[in-house]
């Protein structure tokens, strides 16, 4: 009976890692991996913050929980959810949709993917790179 208290008991242990491990690799992996196309490397997250900004300035950035609210750096803070998950077009060729979550607070991008759509085609390309958004 102790033999198989203390097998049960490594088994338990093993098992608790292996879940911890899969948690904490899961979690640090949200994000997409940078896109190259063209000599131009992209961090999805900037071009996201890039996007965001610009709904934010013009009043253009739309919550995407079915509101359709139009949302300000003002309204934005005014949320009751910190982070924000939006879908947010990229307007400068192909209209790929990007998925952005969005700190309320501080209008920070925390997490970004393609969302659907084409991917970034040569006129995207250059409008980011001209912008300054290729590393």
């Amino acid at each position: 009976m102790r033999k198989f208290n203390t097998v049960l008991t490594i088994a338990i242990a093993l098992s608790a890692i292996a879940l911890t491990g899969a948690l904490l690799y899961g979690c640090a992996t949200t994000a997409d991996p940078p896109i190259t196309k063209d000599g131009c490397a992209l961090n999805l997250r900037h071009v996201c913050q890039y996007v965001v900004d610009d709904g934010l300035e013009h009043g253009t950035l739309a919550d995407s929980g079915g509101t359709g609210l139009q949302l300000d750096r003002q309204r934005l803070q005014n949320l009751s959810v910190r982070h924000l998950e939006v879908i947010v077009p990229f307007r400068h060729g192909s209209g790929t949709l990007l998925r952005c979550v969005v700190d309320s607070q501080s209008a920070r991008v925390t997490d970004a993917g393609i969302a659907s759509g084409p991917q970034f085609n040569d006129a995207d390309i250059e409008h980011l790179r001209q912008a300054g958004l290729c590393s």
